[in-house]
C-alpha cells in the first residue's frame, strides 16, 4: 500500500491541533499514514499535545522541533523527513474532510495528474454538478490562487523537480510554489469540499492569520512576479498585466475587508 506523508506545520497551536490529527486518523478508507508534525518554535503547549495525542491514540507521530522559521521551512521540513509516495499538506488549524483522501487517491490512481487539491467554504461547488474536477493550468493559476495548502495531495516525484517552498518568505509562498507546480505537472483540484477551513473563518477579513495582513500578502504576491519574470516563466507585458490585476484585486480585498470589520462590529453591538 502507498504510503501518504501528512505534513502538519504548527506554531502556538494548542487550541486546534488534535482536531487537525483527529481528521487524519478518521479519514474514510484503509490509507498508510506517515504523520509528521513541524512545531515551528511554539511557546504554548503544541508539542505536549502532540505527544499526548500519538500516546492516546496508539499512533506514531515524527513530532519535529525547530526554531521559529516560518510555515514555508516547516513544511520543507517535513518534505525532506518524508518516506511517502504522496504528500499531503495540513495546516494545524484546519481540518480535512472525512471523505478527503478517499476521493483524491481514487482520482489520483485514476488519472495522469500529479497534484490534486479540493474546495473549501463552497468555492469551486459547480451549479450543474456535472464536473467533478478543474483542470488547473499554469495560465489559470497565475490569475486566481486555486490551490489552499491544506487540500493537497502531490505525488513526491514532484519534488525530484521542485525544491520546495521558498524559505524566508511569510507570505504568499505557497502561491509561488504552486506557480512552480502547475508550470510543470498536469494538476487539477476537485469541486467538492475537502476541509474545513480555520473555523470557517472568513480568508482574510477575519482578522485572523496571515491572509489578513492584506498588504504584506500582497508585497508577496507582487515579489512572486519578479521572481517568475526574472526566470522567463512571464514575460514583460504578462508582468505588468499581472501586477496591475493583482493590485485591482488588493484594492477590492480591502474593501471587502472593512465591510467585513463593520459589519461584524454592528453585528456585536446589536447583540448588546
Amino acid at each position: 500500500m502507498n504510503k501518504i506523508s501528512v505534513i502538519i506545520p504548527a506554531y502556538n497551536a494548542e487550541g486546534t491541533i488534535e482536531r487537525a490529527l483527529l481528521s487524519v486518523i478518521r479519514q474514510e478508507g484503509a490509507f498508510n499514514f506517515e504523520i509528521i508534525v513541524i512545531d515551528d518554535g511554539s511557546s504554548d503547549s503544541t508539542a505536549d499535545k502532540v505527544s499526548r495525542f500519538a500516546h492516546e491514540q496508539n499512533i506514531d507521530i515524527d513530532l519535529v522541533r525547530q526554531a521559529n522559521a516560518g510555515v514555508a521551512s516547516a513544511r520543507n521540513a517535513g518534505i525532506r523527513r518524508s518516506s511517502g509516495q504522496y504528500i499531503a499538506f495540513l495546516d494545524a488549524d484546519d481540518e480535512w474532510r472525512s471523505d478527503k483522501t478517499r476521493k483524491q487517491m481514487v482520482f489520483l490512481a485514476n488519472s495522469d495528474y500529479f497534484v490534486v487539491g479540493g474546495g473549501y467554504q463552497n468555492r469551486f461547488i459547480s451549479a450543474d454538478g456535472r464536473d467533478e474536477h478543474i483542470h488547473v493550468t499554469y495560465q489559470m493559476q497565475l490569475m486566481k490562487q486555486y490551490f489552499q495548502p491544506s487540500t493537497v495531495i502531490l505525488r513526491k516525484e514532484v519534488f525530484s523537480h521542485i525544491d520546495g517552498f521558498s524559505e524566508g518568505r511569510r507570505y504568499s509562498e505557497d502561491a509561488l510554489f504552486f506557480y512552480y507546480v502547475t508550470h510543470q505537472f498536469k494538476s487539477a483540484v476537485l469541486r467538492d469540499n475537502v476541509i474545513n477551513y480555520a473555523d470557517d473563518k472568513h480568508p482574510y477579513a477575519s482578522g485572523a492569520g496571515l491572509g489578513s495582513k492584506l498588504w504584506k500578502m500582497e508585497s508577496g504576491e507582487l515579489s512572486n512576479y519578479t521572481e517568475l519574470m526574472d526566470k522567463k516563466l512571464i514575460t514583460m507585458p504578462k508582468y505588468f498585466f499581472l501586477v496591475a490585476f493583482s493590485l485591482l484585486k488588493f484594492f477590492r480585498r480591502l474593501f471587502i475587508s472593512k465591510i467585513y470589520k463593520l459589519r461584524m462590529k454592528n453585528g456585536d453591538r446589536n447583540e448588546r
